[in-house]
């Protein structure tokens, strides 16, 4: 299924939405009735409403997309929810089951247009924020990653196919002899433009297990070598490479800044280093929902709070453009390792 120019995602976003408010909206119609108190009321369809939106984000994240299920999912269940729960307290409208559900259903389509309609906004280039401090080191970084690729192709296939136009586009200014950071399974080597001599790196073995199969396909058209390495420990001299790539990486590497200056070493001066990441946030109810989801996100996958652009500043780089993707949360950075 084609994602540039298909009505699968836009449609099946609003679907999402429309599914999530009338859930969330016969939730709480279920629990709260006319007296309830208002404020527990509120607090009781908050709760309700962002654990509905959870359930429905994992289920239906791995066919729409994480982000653009997760994020307008959050807004639906937490003002949704308590809207809904202080109306049914109240009394104050929808008498009946099916016009509560109603109004459900268009509140889940009105916020996804809502935040469809903020995402065209923020997209383009942007400055970079300031701040942000890089987590502290894992000893089961690898196994997390070896358990992850038993079902990651699964969970990114929407990401892969509504991010993969944006990839080409912006993977097209590649050139010479490249550092792959992150390779995963190889799912990006076909994004990749013609002619390179890539070294695509990569901490987990089944990870690269998975990749060798995909970096076939690049072969034919450039070389692709696969190497098992830590991005913080890189086993390559000063100066190797002409270029690097990471693609959704430095939201997992347990101290970024410390592969981000193993990156820049290995890098020849005036190199330019590709970052394909999600980030946290600057839109203040998205941001906070992330840092919420971190803790848990983090032990089987990445964390979704990292300040990227900032730690690529710290480790010494240049930023020479910055582009928001989806809303700004997933971004397109292009950096450089300054001469001398």
């Amino acid at each position: 299924m084609k994602s540039d120019g298909s009505l699968f995602f836009p449609v099946g976003d609003y679907l999402a939405g429309i599914l999530t408010g009338t859930i969330v909206a016969a939730a709480v119609r279920g629990l709260v009735g006319p007296g309830f108190d208002m404020v527990l009321a509120m607090i009781l369809g908050m709760v309700v409403g962002m654990g509905i939106h959870l359930v429905l984000g994992f289920v239906l994240g791995p066919l729409l997309g994480m982000f653009q299920t997760m994020v307008p999912g959050s807004w639906i269940g937490m003002y949704g929810g308590m809207l809904f729960a202080m109306r049914d307290s109240m009394s104050a409208g929808s008498s009946s089951w099916t016009s509560a559900l109603g109004v459900g259903a268009l509140f889940g389509a009105i916020a996804v247009a809502g935040v469809r309609f903020y995402d065209r906004i923020l997209r383009g280039p942007v400055n970079g924020p300031a701040g942000g401090a890089p987590a502290a080191d894992s000893p089961r970084t690898r196994q997390k990653w070896d358990a992850a690729s038993r079902f990651f192709d699964r969970l990114t296939w929407a990401d892969d196919q509504r991010f993969g136009p944006e990839k080409q586009r912006l993977f097209a200014r590649a050139e010479g002899k490249l550092l792959f950071v992150g390779a995963g399974t190889g799912n990006d080597f076909r994004y990749l433009p013609s002619g390179l001599a890539v070294t695509a790196v990569d901490l987990s073995p089944a990870m690269l297990a998975q990749a060798a199969r995909k970096a076939a396909g690049y072969e034919l058209r450039g070389t692709l070598e696969l190497r098992e390495a830590d991005v913080q420990r890189l086993p390559f001299p000063d100066g190797s490479f002409d270029q690097a790539l990471a693609v959704c990486t430095f939201c997992s590497v347990p101290d970024p800044l410390a592969g981000l200056r193993e990156v820049r070493r290995v890098l020849k001066p005036g190199g330019r280093f590709f970052l394909f990441e999600h980030v946290r946030s600057r839109i203040g109810p998205v941001g906070i929902l992330l840092d919420t989801m971190t803790p848990l996100s983090r032990l089987v996958g990445p964390a979704l709070n990292r300040e990227t652009v900032s730690n690529v500043k710290a480790a010494g780089f240049r930023i020479l453009r910055e582009e928001n993707v989806y809303l700004d949360i997933v971004k397109w950075i292009e950096a450089e390792k300054p001469n001398g």
